[in-house]
């Protein structure tokens, strides 16, 4: 049991260590995938347009992050320090998987007035995510990561 928590615990250290992260965004009433890099260390989303604009910007919490944990309490004593029968007693195992949250961002061109919102979920343990993002021309995309 106890070989498992640490290559539990090893496995979502390493698993916080990436910060970039590709993202997908489907064109939702338009056609196309664009692709975009999503930038934790940087907390950074930056998207490439069909004719190669580039649009960029920072992110932030739309709200508290939510952790998602897992919990259980077990135990066994074969007896008692008075010689009577056995007990269950209490060893406490705690996981935290890690976070859920919503960030939004908003993103500009440096060459154009154009501009794109995006919405999305991320969620820590996995480092995926989905969304939804439009620009101010009236284009929708799905994002996924």
């Amino acid at each position: 049991m106890k070989n498992i928590l640490i290559l539990v615990a090893v496995l979502l250290l390493l698993g916080g260590c990436v910060s970039k992260h590709d993202v997908t965004l489907v064109g939702f009433n338009t056609e196309g995938v664009l692709k975009g890099v999503f930038d934790e260390s940087k907390d950074t989303v930056t998207v490439v347009m069909p004719d190669g604009e580039v649009l960029s910007g920072g992110y932030s919490s739309l709200e508290r992050e939510e952790p998602v944990s897992f919990s259980n309490t077990f135990g066994y004593s074969s007896g008692s320090r008075y010689g009577r029968g056995g007990s269950f007693g209490g060893v406490g195992i705690g996981l935290n998987f890690g976070y859920e949250s919503t960030k939004y961002a908003l993103l500009t061109s440096e060459t154009s007035t154009l501009k794109m919102e995006i919405l999305m979920t991320i969620k820590s343990w996995s480092k995926n995510g989905f969304g939804e993002a439009k620009t101010n021309d009236g284009r929708e995309y799905k994002i996924q990561f």
